[in-house]
This record gives C-alpha cells, sequence and structure tokens, in this order.
C-alpha cells in the first residue's frame, strides 16, 4: 500500500471520530434545550397556579366588599324605618329592600366562604406542587450540568483531534490533501478499500488496471465510478 494512502486512511479515521464526536456534541445539546423547554413550562405551570390563586382571593375580597356594602345599606334602611316618621308605602318599600338586600347579602357570604374554603384547600395543593416543581426543576438542572460536563470533555478530545489531524496533514502531500477534502465533502468514506475487484464505497467493479495500481506502493488509484481513492489490505 501507498504510504500515503496510509496516512490518508488515518487522516479518515481521525474525521470519521471527530464527526462521531460532533454529532454526540449536537444530540447533548439538543437534550439540553429540551430540558431547558420542560423546565420553562413546569415554572409556567407555576405561575398559572399562582395566578389562579391570585384570582381567588381577589373573587374573595370582591364578595366580602359586597356583603360590607350590602350590610351597610341595610343599616341605612333600617335606620329610615326606626324614624318612625314615613308614611305607610314607604315603610312598605324600604321593607322589601332589606329583605331583598338581606337575601343577596347571605347569597354572598355563601359564595365567599365556599371561595375561602377552595383558597384553604388550594393553599394546601400550592405546598406539594411547589415542593415538587423545585426538585423537578433540579433535577433537570443537574441533568443540564451533566450534559455540559460531558460537552466540555467531548470539546477537549475534539481540539486533540484537530492537533493529531493537523501533524498528520503536513506529512501528506498537498495535491492529495486537496483530492481527499474534495471527495469528503460529498463522501464521509473518501479512502475505501477494493474487495474482491469491486470498490466498497459505490459498489461498483473496477478494472484490473485499478486493482493492479492499488497494490502498488507507488501511485495512487482512484474509482473510475465514484474517484473515491483506493486501496488493498
Amino acid at each position: 500500500m501507498n504510504k500515503n494512502v496510509k496516512k490518508l486512511l488515518k487522516l479518515q479515521e481521525i474525521d470519521e471520530t471527530t464527526r462521531e464526536k460532533e454529532n454526540r456534541i449536537d444530540k447533548l445539546e439538543q437534550r439540553k434545550e429540551r430540558l431547558k423547554g420542560e423546565i420553562e413550562q413546569l415554572k409556567k405551570k407555576e405561575e398559572e397556579r399562582e395566578a389562579r390563586l391570585k384570582e381567588l382571593k381577589e373573587e374573595s375580597e370582591e364578595k366580602n366588599r359586597k356583603v360590607d356594602e350590602l350590610q351597610d345599606q341595610i343599616k341605612k334602611y333600617q335606620e329610615r324605618l326606626d324614624e318612625g316618621i314615613i308614611s305607610f308605602k314607604e315603610t312598605e318599600a324600604l321593607e322589601e329592600k332589606i329583605e331583598h338586600s338581606t337575601e343577596r347579602m347571605e347569597k354572598l357570604e355563601d359564595e365567599a366562604i365556599d371561595i375561602m374554603m377552595r383558597i384553604d384547600r388550594t393553599e394546601e395543593e400550592r405546598e406539594d406542587q411547589k415542593a415538587k416543581a423545585r426538585e423537578d426543576i433540579e433535577k433537570k438542572n443537574e441533568k443540564i450540568d451533566d450534559l455540559d460536563r460531558k460537552k466540555e470533555e467531548l470539546n477537549e478530545d475534539l481540539q486533540q483531534l484537530e492537533s493529531k489531524r493537523d501533524d498528520v496533514v503536513e506529512e501528506i502531500p498537498e495535491r492529495l490533501i486537496n483530492q481527499y477534502d474534495r471527495l469528503r465533502s460529498t463522501n464521509t468514506d473518501p479512502v475505501v478499500r477494493i474487495k474482491n475487484g469491486v470498490c466498497q464505497g459505490c459498489q461498483m467493479s473496477v478494472s484490473k488496471n485499478t486493482v493492479k495500481q492499488a497494490r502498488d506502493s507507488h501511485g495512487i488509484a482512484t474509482c473510475e465510478n465514484c474517484s473515491r481513492i483506493l486501496y488493498i489490505g
């Protein structure tokens, strides 16, 4: 086998390892983004729960405010009645207003009590929900930290591979590097074996002359079909 082809095979191995590690980094990044999205969803859900609890409290305050207003109104109606210097018709009207306002007030009081019970239940649930959300977010952040550590290790590996690649490239003629890089732009395996007279890249038969050239330790053989650099070994 030509010595430069051996070096090209070494270069191809480095490039394949680099590609694999880059793919792993991409997958780690994708997983990290998914985890970040899940954390945002958890936070959003917590915000929605807090908003619902706030709405209940505001609704409760509004009900109690209306109860207070009705109590004040009923008190004024009763004071007017107690004056005793009003007509029978006005007396009947005031009594009717008192009865109607009292019914509305009692209904509002019942609604306010119901809301307060809902608030109490919701606040009890919120403690468990908050604890669960904090635990889930903490676990996901730990996973993100672990992914970052793995990514850092892979980046260190890539730096070492880049240095090795530079060393190998320096030992190969520039014209072969250019040929290799052109092939690599469309094929992940620019350098392939000939097996039983067949190029293992495109799976097409090559000429006997090409097989002979691939065995030669001096020349560089290329596939007539796909232009890959060939070797026998």
